[in-house]
């Protein structure tokens, strides 16, 4: 049995069949709506000259008005529906049905932590929560603005001697990066020069608004801009899938845990019960648990100790691989050039790390593993 894909498709899934149907359809329905409406226009137009502190007077007003989303609204609850009843099909047409496991031996599920600096004052913060991470035993991703504030090259070496990734965070978090084509080639060339410059593998862009077609021309080797559902961005929606995928030669590594600003900014919510209840159903399917904050909202101590609550509860848990953004994106790149062959024997760039996962097996629950493995190696 081969893990490859339709070569006709630019788009490579971690399943196949029915379940790579369903996967496939999410994303070009999110590709299709991702656009901003009237009204966030003129907001991006006038967001230079709106103060912080009305601009999330406006954000914290928009999340209490959203009375029609369901409390558990960071759980694509749609899109996981459709995958089930594709995968029981799937496997209604062959009991046996295997993939390569999503995760290295001998993990169930992979977490991420990712850092998005948005100002001057963010910049300043984040020693202080890389060092809370280390205390912990992780590092993280660090995405940099380019051209809004000044980024001292000492920082971004220090961080990644002590083991972080940087990464780039779009031109100048105007909100304008896709706002035209003309607009987005203005700055893809500057955009392209910082990767260089930081020396990163990583894109994301500034408040996750996604045009994949257009950052492809960026030559990251991972973008990290989707998300699997998020109905509070300006870009709403999201692609459905928790798991990393393809597009063309470029791995798509979507955000699947509420972002610290719309629990804590948008909502006024003061626990992480959202982001233990959906690791709960990341582990389940097992999934990346990719997560996005900000130094720049982790400014308080009551929010800075909620993080440190989540690390807290990281650390507690057992059969998962974290790891930096870059190494996902790298084991990514080796899963989907391996092939499982005829005797269930696999080959290919995974080596002995590659391992097997029936669909038989995650549609009614995967089974647990123990050990887990920081990124660098470290083994907990």
């Amino acid at each position: 049995m081969n893990n490859s894909f339709d070569s006709e498709t630019d788009l490579q899934f971690a399943f196949g069949g029915q379940a790579q149907q369903v996967l496939e359809r999410h994303f070009l329905d999110d590709a299709a709506s991702a656009k901003l409406s009237a009204k966030f226009r003129l907001y991006y137009l006038l967001r230079p000259i709106i103060p912080i502190w009305l601009r999330q007077k406006l954000q914290k007003s928009r999340g209490s008005s959203m009375t029609d989303v369901p409390s558990d609204w960071y759980v694509p609850n749609a899109f996981i529906d459709d995958f089930v009843e594709a995968l029981r099909s799937d496997c209604q047409q062959n009991s046996d049905a295997t993939i390569l496991h999503p995760w290295p031996k001998p993990h169930q599920m992979c977490v991420s932590l990712t850092h998005d600096v948005e100002t001057r004052e963010g910049v300043l913060l984040v020693d202080r929560l890389a060092k809370l991470e280390e205390s912990y035993g992780f590092r993280s991703c660090w995405n940099f603005i380019p051209y809004k504030y000044k980024i001292e090259s000492e920082l971004i070496e220090d961080l990644k001697a002590r083991g972080h990734e940087v990464g780039v965070h779009g031109y100048n978090h105007d909100g304008r990066l896709f706002s035209s084509r003309r607009v987005f080639e203005k700055r893809r060339t500057p955009i392209m020069d910082a990767i260089k410059k930081f020396d990163a593998v990583g894109f994301r862009a500034p408040m996750v608004h996604r045009n994949l077609e257009w950052i492809l021309t960026l030559k990251s080797d991972y973008d990290a801009s989707c998300f699997d559902v998020d109905p509070y961005q300006a870009m709403s929606g999201g692609v459905g899938s928790i798991w990393p995928f393809m597009k063309q030669n470029m791995v798509e590594l979507p955000y699947t845990l509420p972002q610290d600003h719309t629990l804590f900014i948008a909502l006024a919510q003061n626990d992480i019960s959202a982001w233990t209840q959906k690791l709960k159903f990341l582990r389940r399917w097992c999934g990346m648990g990719m997560l996005v904050t900000h130094p720049d909202y982790l400014d308080t101590e009551e929010r800075f100790d909620l993080y440190r609550q989540f690390l807290e509860h990281l650390q507690e848990q057992s059969d998962v691989w974290f790891a930096l953004p870059k190494e996902i994106s790298a084991w990514w790149r080796r899963r989907n050039d391996s092939t499982i062959g005829n005797n269930l024997d696999v080959s290919g760039p995974v080596g002995d790390q590659g391992q097997l996962l029936k669909l038989n097996e995650l549609l009614h629950g995967p089974c647990q593993h123990d050990t887990v493995t920081v990124a660098g190696g470290a083994t907990r």
